[in-house]
């Protein structure tokens, strides 16, 4: 049975705040007396809050619903790991809850001896039951959805059975695929059976719905609890003294909204100790030129991106694609925001990927050098002699293409015609409508201004919203009318890439619902619906053992067909610097490494 004492964690929590030291007492001088009755002086600047700036949080601490990179943060923190974590070089391992791990020799069952005496931060014992009910939770399909959550467990698992006595829990996979370690076992957050079963009960809720309604009070079990949440201001949390893993030195933990026009101000003012992912030229030079500050450089794991409704009026064609890549002058972009630190890439890849490089390039992974598979991609930006954007090669280009379109008549090619210099759609003149948050209201206007514009034969407009009503016209759960072609956004990439999650046709769903293929793209002239299905499919169940230069393979085609295609245009990978306070030690960040993970091994000095 398991044990319930979260009233005596409680009170050993609150004393272990007060106290701040354990055992140790603290007389009126402010040092500390050890149980042998010797004095050490305490260093009050060593046991301080480490404060994080972040932007700013759904608030949604259970994974399932949205899915902000800053909420994740806070999971990763509040749970620390799944039946399978990872590690600095990005390899998905067994995580410390688990003792031992068996797969079956045909890869369909994989057994897990769970670590005894974890419990979770409200005192709930953590048994292999906590965790069938976890996958269970998010297999019921119908009732997550029913909340406005989602997720593909259904989809792998068929069943879990589970022997308290020997603390081993097996999962029967309906199927077995390359990414199996990852999409099934790594970073499902473990929930606490009792606590919630009893929580919707007592609500006259079903469990997913106990959940949503407390999505923003997370129980986990992880290196820190979560004390708390202030909307839109900040997270606090606190070091779990029964965390199963390596105890981090930092006790305490606030994850502060900062805004991104003042968040240089607080790093130099010492209201925050790390801004995370910087991109901006001035300020990483500024905090270059702050003797206290430290910086960890890195290529991002993502980038910005433009997205393409590739089924959406003159977007459904190839050519008007291309087209639009060809003129949207990526180059300035980066100057205006970016500066020095950040390159282009020809689709969703990152420079931490090892399938873009060949087995005697990989001294190359994640470096500024370019692969011979990169170098073999469409290159957007006609670059002049001096390596500037060629604004008249590139209309050029975009002209030949659209003028290739125009002349074919099949299909949705037939709405596409030319009067004198000026692209039509449907006997109107042609307009691209380009939407954004606040954000980027300065950098697209200078990018997309009226004097160049004018020189493209086509209309380029730009529509401010904030952003939850543009993600509404992005995935198409809106209930107004389509009207916007392209979506200004980024993308943070998985540890392990499977494209099918975001790419197969299942995915696009009717306007009005949700749709998690954000381009809505399905093979364009490159592959028909079904063959582009069945890419996706065969590069998912490449063999996760043996199968490694099959899937580079697959998925460089992949990225071939999204290069040509242009669903998505990958404005920039950011080159990357997290600044931090010198005063924090063995803080070793990097792109597949965020500081959620690395805070766990640094200390203050």
């Amino acid at each position: 049975m398991k044990k319930f004492i979260t009233l005596l964690l409680a009170v050993m929590l609150v004393f272990s705040l007060v106290a701040c030291g354990g055992n140790n007492a603290t007389d009126n001088a402010g040092n500390a007396t050890s149980d042998n009755g010797e004095t050490t002086t305490t260093n009050e600047e060593n046991v301080r809050p480490f404060v994080a700036g972040t932007s700013d949080f759904n608030g949604d601490f259970y994974s399932g619903w949205t899915n902000s990179s800053y909420d994740n943060d806070i999971r990763k923190l509040v749970w620390g790991f799944g039946l399978m974590t990872d590690n600095a070089a990005g390899e998905v391992i067994d995580s410390p809850m688990v003792e031992e791990k068996t797969v079956s020799e045909d890869l369909t069952e994989w057994t897990f001896k769970i670590v005894e005496g974890q419990t979770f931060h409200n005192g709930e014992e953590l048994t292999v039951s906590d965790i069938k009910f976890t996958f269970e939770f998010y297999m019921d399909t119908e009732a997550l959805a029913a909340t406005g959550g989602s997720s593909s467990m259904a989809d792998y698992v068929e069943s879990i059975t589970t022997n308290e006595e020997e603390r081993t829990i097996t999962f029967k996979l309906k199927k077995v695929i390359y990414t199996t370690d990852a999409t099934v076992f790594y970073e499902t957050w473990i929930l606490p059976e009792d606590t919630i079963k009893a929580g919707a009960e007592a609500a006259g809720q079903n469990v997913q719905e106990w959940v949503k309604t407390n999505i923003s009070a997370p129980i986990g079990n992880g290196p820190y609890v979560f004390s708390e949440f202030h909307e839109s201001e900040y997270v606090r949390l606190t070091a779990f003294e029964d965390y199963i893993g390596k105890k981090p030195a930092i006790k305490e933990i606030i994850v502060k909204v900062t805004p991104s026009e003042t968040e240089l101000d607080q790093l130099l003012q010492g209201e925050v100790d790390l801004l995370k992912g910087v991109g901006e030229a001035e300020k990483i030079e500024a905090a270059m030129d702050a003797d206290f500050l430290t910086t960890n450089n890195y290529f991002r794991h993502g980038g910005g991106t433009m997205i393409l409704h590739s089924d959406y009026e003159a977007f459904a064609l190839t050519e008007v694609r291309q087209a639009f890549a060809y003129v949207f002058n990526r180059p300035k972009v980066i100057e205006l925001f970016l500066g020095e630190y950040g390159i282009s890439s020809q689709g969703p890849y990152s420079k931490n990927q090892w399938m873009m490089f060949d087995d005697d390039e990989m001294s190359m992974l994640g470096t500024a050098e370019n692969s011979r598979f990169e170098n073999s991609l469409i290159n957007y930006d006609i670059l002049d002699t001096d390596g500037r954007f060629d604004e008249e090669a590139n209309i050029a280009k975009a002209h030949e293409l659209l003028d290739a379109a125009a002349n074919k008549t099949e299909g949705e090619y037939a709405n596409l015609t030319k009067d004198g210099d000026n692209y039509m759609w449907k006997g109107e003149p042609l307009e691209i409508k380009i939407t954004y948050t606040a954000f980027w209201s300065d950098t697209y206007n200078l990018v997309w201004n009226d004097d160049y514009i004018s020189k493209l034969g086509f209309n380029v407009s730009l529509h401010g919203l904030d952003w939850p009503v543009m993600y509404g016209h992005w995935t198409g759960d809106q209930t107004e009318e389509r009207q916007y072609h392209a979506f200004v956004g980024g993308t943070n990439y998985t540890i392990k890439s499977n494209p099918k999650g975001d790419y197969a046709t299942d995915k696009i769903k009717p306007w009005g619902q949700p749709s998690t293929n954000g381009s809505r793209f399905s093979g364009g002239n490159t592959y028909t619906a079904a063959e582009w299905d069945q890419l996706l499919n065969d590069i998912e169940n490449a063999h996760p053992i043996t199968g490694a230069d099959e899937y580079r393979e697959l998925w460089r085609e992949y990225i071939r067909t999204i290069n040509a295609e242009v669903p998505v245009i990958p404005v920039y990978s950011n080159n990357y610097y997290d600044l931090y306070i010198s005063d924090l030690e063995n803080f070793n960040t990097n792109a597949l490494w965020p500081w959620s993970r690395a805070i766990l091994d640094a200390n203050w000095k």
